[in-house]
């Protein structure tokens, strides 16, 4: 299991995969940074991807 930090805050969430972690942190994203979720383009969600998989790969 893994535990990711919040990209927009210092929340975290873990999980066995990034899928799992993504689907924790969906709530969460949809409850404290809806305008985050509401303003994203495409190349920031590329971006948020990108540092997601980063965070994964060096999570312990």
């Amino acid at each position: 299991m893994k535990t990711i930090t919040c990209l927009d805050c210092d929340e975290q969430f873990s999980g066995e995969t990034p899928e799992q972690v993504q689907m924790a942190m969906l709530p969460h994203y949809k409850e404290s940074h809806a305008e985050i979720i509401g303003s994203v383009d495409e190349d920031g969600k590329k971006k948020w991807m990108e540092e997601f998989r980063v965070r994964w790969d060096a999570a312990k």
